[in-house]
């Protein structure tokens, strides 16, 4: 009887699994940035989600207090004293008000009556204490090592109070009102100190230029890497006064002094503009680690996402809440 050999399956060739290797890279190599597109554009809804939130704590707290929070009501540094400690209560985080008699700063002490019971600071919480809703998903940061001589950790958040054009979010010397979050008060000489001019907090009613018409709240990202020069310092001090809001334009220069390649960071206005992680200058004004442009919170609770092209005068308006300047209506 004739045997019959019978033959094994045949398996690839090697030119045929480097083809079939090829096909897959290029499959992936199309796919992948439709991937990260859609996982960008999840965590722009996300951010804007946050901004959200806190626009409806601000309204919150303003439908208690009848009014929005100051920026920072001690005109010196304290821990957990600024506008985003006092709102903890409002969107479900821990908070227990100290209170706090008397304040100091720069060897003046002012009484708790101006205005009555509000220098308090959230003692439910540390420095450490990370609030998911104040980090923007891009960032995805969580706690950040502070370089700093304590050596302490600290929680960093993403969004800062809008101040006043050509203000400074720790400048108790700037007088422009123009802007939702301002201090209490303010000095009226820088050498020696003058006594503090008390000013009154924003109210939807000093809102002139329309709540859908003046921004809140905007983005920065943090800079975590210490190898940043001073880059650290932003986002760091999230519930203190120093880095808790800034000026649109912002016209100081307290995070770096030097970019990433060792050039002095430039001067003058920081407008809403493109930005760099190990770029510390660039600390120094908006921008977000989205595409084209970054969330803002506005004063009616509502959020747009604007882009870097919309222009400085247009920046500049919606900046003030009592600018009386003429908006495009095609901005958003």
């Amino acid at each position: 009887m004739k045997r019959i050999r019978l033959r094994g399956p045949k398996g690839f060739t090697l030119i045929e699994l480097l083809v079939v290797i090829a096909i897959i890279a290029v499959l992936i190599g199309l796919l992948l940035p439709a991937v990260q597109k859609v996982r960008e554009a999840a965590y722009r809804m996300q951010c804007s989600n946050n901004l959200k939130q806190l626009g409806l704590a601000l309204h919150s707290y303003h439908d208690v207090n009848r009014q929005f929070p100051y920026e920072n009501v001690h005109i010196n540094d304290s821990p957990r004293c600024n506008w985003l400690a006092h709102l903890f209560p409002y969107f479900e985080q821990p908070f227990v008000p100290q209170l706090r008699p008397t304040t100091s700063t720069h060897g003046i002490t002012v009484a708790n009556d101006k205005p009555s019971g509000i220098f308090i600071r959230n003692v439910a919480v540390n420095d450490d204490y990370v609030v998911k809703t104040l980090i923007c998903p891009s960032d995805g940061l969580k706690i950040h090592k502070a370089a700093d001589a304590s050596d302490e950790d600290l929680g960093m958040g993403n969004y800062l109070g809008v101040n006043a054009p050509n203000t400074d979010q720790r400048d108790p010397w700037n007088q422009n009102y123009q802007g939702i979050f301002v201090y209490w008060g303010h000095f009226t000489t820088d050498s020696p100190f003058g006594q503090p001019v008390w000013r009154g907090p924003t109210t939807i009613a000093t809102i002139s230029d329309g709540t859908s018409n003046t921004l809140m709240v905007g983005e920065r990202p943090s800079y975590p890497d210490p190898a940043v020069a001073g880059g650290w310092q932003a986002g760091a001090w999230v519930y203190a006064e120093m880095d808790s809001a800034l000026g649109l334009p912002n016209t100081k220069l307290w995070v770096a002094a030097k970019d990433q390649f060792g050039n002095a960071c430039p001067g003058g206005k920081q407008w809403f503009q493109p930005g760099n992680l190990r770029n510390g200058c660039d600390a120094h004004h908006y921008w977000s680690l989205h595409n084209g442009g970054g969330n803002w919170c506005f004063a009616d609770g509502s959020v747009h996402f604007l882009s870097y092209n919309i222009g400085t005068a247009i920046q500049a308006a919606l900046a003030t809440k009592n600018g009386g300047e003429a908006i495009p209506g095609d901005v958003y």
